[in-house]
């Protein structure tokens, strides 16, 4: 897990489970494309278990988190701070609109 809570540079952290349907169908429709967009470049997705999550968060190098209850959640990170946040996944096409409202929010954090 590559984080670096000092870059201004935003993040996208995806908190998955393995045994998450879920995440696995995240993975399967979105994981192979994901990286290879610019927003990849402008949001980088980083991923960490709800194990790791639960077991050391706290630990984790940015200011202000909120809760994570389920998988998957994915969370807006800029300047170390959650901005935005997705909660679960449906579909490929929910899972779009949802980062194009991240990406909205790109240099435009409050």
């Amino acid at each position: 897990m590559a984080i670096d809570a000092h870059s201004s540079e935003a993040q996208l952290l995806l908190v998955f489970s393995e045994q998450c349907g879920a995440c696995q169908k995240f993975e399967s429709e979105v994981g192979p494309i994901y990286g290879k967009t610019a927003l990849a470049e402008a949001m980088p997705l980083t991923k960490i278990t709800i194990e790791e999550w639960r077991e050391g968060h706290h630990n984790l190098p940015y200011e202000e988190l909120g809760p994570v209850f389920g998988t998957p959640t994915f969370i807006q990170i800029i300047d170390g701070k959650e901005v935005d946040r997705i909660t679960g996944y449906t579909n490929d096409e929910l899972f779009w609109l949802g980062v194009a409202r991240m990406e909205n929010r790109l240099g435009h954090s409050p």
